[in-house]
C-alpha cells in the first residue's frame, strides 16, 4: 500500500524536483517505509512505499522495464500477479523482483492499455510511455484506491490525496460549491466531484489517457474499462448458488493472504467479518490474529459476538475498549480526510487499524458483504417495493401518491410512502432522502447566493450516471446496483481507505474479489433477499462456520454516542465555531439557521446529530484548508 504522484508538462517544459517531492511528501503516513522518484525531463513520477510484497529495495519505485521505456507508479495489490507473471514469462518478459509492481510494468509492454482490465485488485496507477509521450491513470473496479488529477494548460498532475495539489506553493484552489452540496446530501464529497474546483476524481473501474496535441495542449481520451452485468442471470438452486458462493469467497479470502509481512483480520461480530475469519483460519496453518473495538460510552456493544468468533477458530484475538477523546482525533481526521467527510464511523475505523498496526501490517475486512448481497435496510425496502409497485393499480397509486408526499406521513401512510419511494421512476423522489440535509433542509441553509452558485445541481446525479446500465433492471437489482457502484465508493471505501492509511495499514476486503461480484451480480435478486430477509445468502452460508446466535441477530454496527457528545463535549465547540464560523462568513450558510440547529439540539427539541456533525466537519476543514488558521495537530479543547 502506498501513495502514488506524477507530473507532466506536455510542452516539454522540465518538472521542478522540488514540486514533485512536496507532493508526494505530504502523503508519507501512506507509505512511510520509502520515498521513491523519477525524474524524466517533462515527466516525473513519486511514490511514498509501505513494503508488503517483495521487501527488498527491488520493490521500490517508481519501477521501470529493461530499456526503461516504461514507468510506473502503483499504489495498491494485485492478487493475480502470479498467474499474470507465469503468462508474461512465457512469453519472453525476464522480471527483476518478486512485487506485483512489476507485472504491471511488463504487462504495460505487451498489452498496453489492456492490462487495466486484466487485474484483479484494488489499485491507482500511473503509467508513463516515453516512446509514445503518453500518460494513463487508472483505478481499480471499486474505487478502493483513490486517484485525484488536475490538468491545467499543457500539464496534468496526479495524486492519492487532494491534499497533494493543496500542498504546492501558490496553489490558487477555489471551493467547487456543487461539492458542498453533495457533502451535506451524502455526508461525503462524491466521486463526480472533488472540493476544488481545478481537481477531479478518477471514477472506479476507469483508465484516461493523457497526450500531446498538435497546438502544445493535451488531448485526454477516458474508458470506462468494466461495470458489473446485472442483466445476464444464471438459473441455479439455492443450494448451488450457495456452494458457488462458498468456493468464490474462499478463493477471494485465498489471495488475499498473500503477503510478506504479518496479516490479521478486522472481526466486529457481524456475519461478514466472521465469514472472512472462519475462512482465512481453515486457509492458515496457524492462528489468526483478530481485533475487535468497542467503546465505553456505546449503547450495544458486539464483542461479544467477535469474543465467540474467536473461540470457536482459536484465533490470537486483541479486544479493545476505550473511550474516543473525540475533541483531541477530530481536526486529525479532518486532514488527513482532505475533503469533507461525515461518516462518523470514521472514527471507529481509525482506532481499530491503530490497535491492529500495532501487530499487523495487512489485515482482512467484511467489507462488500452487505452491497453484494442485500444488507442494507434499502434492500428489504426494495424486495416490498417491488410488490407495491406490480399490485398497486395506476388510477389508485397516481392520487395516493400525490397525497403520500405532500406531506410528512406516520404509521402505515409512511410505510406506503416508503414503498413508493424506492418504486419511483423519480430520482429526485427515490434519492432524496439524506441523513444529513435534504433537499428542503439545505435550501433553508443555503444563503441566496450560494443557492445561486450552485445552480440546478443535484446531489442524485450519482445515480443518473448509471441509468443506461439499470434500464430494464428490477427496482431491487437497480437498488443493490446504486449501492454497489455508487455509495461502496463515495462513502464507505473511502472511510475504510483514509483512516487505515492514517496508520500506514493496508485493508483487502475479501467480498470485493472480481469473480465473486460477476457470480452476484448474475444471481436472482429475489434469491439475494429472498422473502424480504436482508443477506439471506451469506446467513445461510454462515450455518456452515458461525454459531447461530452470531448470524441471527439484529445488525448494529458501530454505534457511536454521537449524539450525546454534540450536547456535552461538543456543545461548546458548536456554539462557539459554527454560527459567527467561516461558513458565515463566506456567506454560504445562514446564521439564524445554524443556530436554530444548535439550539433544538442541544436542549432535546429535536435531533440534529448528522446535520450538525456534518458543519462541524465542514467548518474545521474550511479552517485548515481555506483560512489555514488550523492544523490537523490541534485540540479543540478551548
Amino acid at each position: 500500500m502506498c501513495a502514488i504522484t506524477g507530473i507532466v508538462h506536455f510542452d516539454h517544459r522540465p518538472v521542478a524536483e522540488s514540486e514533485l517531492v512536496t507532493m508526494r511528501d505530504v502523503m508519507v503516513n501512506r507509505g512511510p517505509e520509502h520515498g521513491g522518484q523519477w525524474l524524466g525531463g517533462h515527466a516525473a513520477l513519486g511514490h511514498r512505499r509501505l513494503r508488503i510484497i517483495d521487501l527488498s529495495p527491488l520493490g521500490n519505485q517508481p519501477m521501470t522495464n529493461e530499456d526503461s521505456t516504461v514507468w510506473v507508479t502503483f499504489n495498491g495489490e494485485i492478487y493475480n500477479f502470479h498467474a499474470l507473471r507465469k503468462e508474461l514469462e512465457a512469453r519472453g518478459h525476464q522480471f527483476r523482483s518478486h512485487s506485483d509492481t512489476e507485472v504491471i510494468v511488463h504487462g504495460f509492454e505487451e498489452w498496453g492499455e489492456g492490462v487495466v482490465a486484466r487485474m484483479d485488485g484494488m489499485f491507482a496507477i500511473g503509467i508513463w510511455d516515453t516512446r509514445k509521450d503518453t500518460l494513463l491513470i487508472a483505478t481499480d473496479r471499486f474505487g478502493k484506491k483513490p486517484l485525484y488529477y488536475s490538468q491545467h494548460g499543457a500539464t496534468v498532475r496526479f495524486a492519492s490525496d487532494s491534499k497533494a495539489f493543496w500542498s504546492l506553493p501558490g496553489a490558487a484552489l477555489t471551493v467547487n460549491h456543487a461539492a458542498i452540496d453533495c457533502y451535506l446530501h451524502h455526508l461525503a464529497v462524491t466521486t463526480d466531484h472533488t472540493i476544488y474546483n481545478e481537481v477531479s476524481k478518477l471514477p472506479p473501474a476507469h483508465f484516461k489517457v493523457f497526450e500531446r496535441d498538435a497546438a502544445d495542449g493535451v488531448r485526454a481520451r477516458e474508458v470506462r474499462y468494466w461495470q458489473p452485468n446485472f442483466r445476464d442471470k444464471i438459473n441455479v438452486t439455492e443450494a448451488e448458488a450457495l456452494e458457488r458462493i462458498d468456493a468464490a469467497l474462499k478463493e477471494g479470502v485465498r489471495k488475499r493472504m498473500i503477503a510478506d509481512v504479518p496479516l490479521g483480520a478486522f472481526l466486529s461480530g457481524g456475519v461478514d467479518s466472521s465469514l472472512v475469519v472462519a475462512m482465512m483460519s481453515e486457509l492458515s496453518s496457524k492462528p489468526v490474529k483478530t481485533f475487535s473495538i468497542g467503546f465505553e460510552e456505546q449503547d450495544f456493544s458486539e464483542l461479544e459476538y467477535s469474543d465467540a468468533v474467536a473461540k470457536r477458530y482459536q484465533t490470537e484475538h486483541q479486544q479493545i475498549r476505550l473511550k474516543p477523546d473525540v475533541l483531541e482525533i477530530l481536526p486529525s481526521l479532518v486532514w488527513e480526510y482532505g475533503e469533507p467527510f461525515a461518516d462518523s464511523s470514521a472514527i471507529p475505523t481509525y482506532y481499530v487499524s491503530k490497535a491492529a498496526k500495532e501487530f499487523v501490517t495487512v489485515a482482512l475486512t467484511g467489507d462488500g458483504g452487505d452491497e453484494l448481497f442485500g444488507g442494507y435496510d434499502i434492500a428489504r425496502a426494495s424486495f416490498h417495493a417491488m410488490r407495491y409497485d406490480a399490485l398497486m393499480p395506476g388510477f389508485v397509486r397516481g392520487p395516493l401518491e400525490d397525497w403520500l408526499f405532500a406531506a410528512e406521513r406516520t404509521g402505515f401512510a409512511q410505510k406506503l410512502k416508503t414503498l413508493a419511494t424506492h418504486a419511483s421512476p423519480d430520482p429526485a423522489r427515490r434519492h432524496g432522502y439524506s441523513m444529513a440535509f435534504n433537499q428542503h433542509q439545505r435550501e433553508a441553509l443555503y444563503t441566496d447566493t450560494f443557492r445561486a452558485s450552485i445552480g440546478a445541481h443535484r446531489p442524485w446525479h450519482i445515480y443518473e450516471r448509471h441509468a443506461a446500465a439499470m434500464a430494464e433492471l428490477s427496482i431491487l437489482d437497480q437498488n443493490l446496483y446504486h449501492v454497489l457502484m455508487a455509495r461502496l465508493s463515495n462513502d464507505y471505501l473511502v472511510k475504510v481507505d483514509v483512516a487505515s492509511m492514517k496508520v500506514a495499514l493496508e485493508l483487502r476486503s475479501p467480498f470485493l474479489d472480481t469473480d465473486l461480484c460477476a457470480l452476484s451480480s448474475s444471481l436472482d435478486p429475489l434469491l439475494k433477499v429472498k422473502g424480504g430477509v436482508q443477506k439471506y445468502l451469506p446467513k445461510k452460508l454462515a450455518e456452515r462456520y458461525l454459531p447461530w446466535e452470531v448470524i441471527y441477530r439484529p445488525k448494529k454496527g458501530f454505534s457511536l454516542p454521537l449524539k450525546h457528545w454534540l450536547r456535552t463535549d461538543l456543545a461548546p465547540v458548536l456554539n462557539r465555531m459554527l454560527p459567527d464560523g467561516n461558513l458565515v462568513k463566506a456567506g454560504w450558510f445562514k446564521k439564524t439557521e445554524i443556530q436554530r440547529l444548535i439550539t433544538e439540539h442541544t436542549n432535546g427539541a429535536a435531533q440534529h446529530t448528522h446535520r450538525l456533525w456534518s458543519l462541524l466537519w465542514l467548518e474545521l476543514w474550511h479552517r485548515i484548508f481555506i483560512e489555514r488558521s488550523m492544523t490537523g495537530r490541534e485540540s479543540l479543547r478551548a
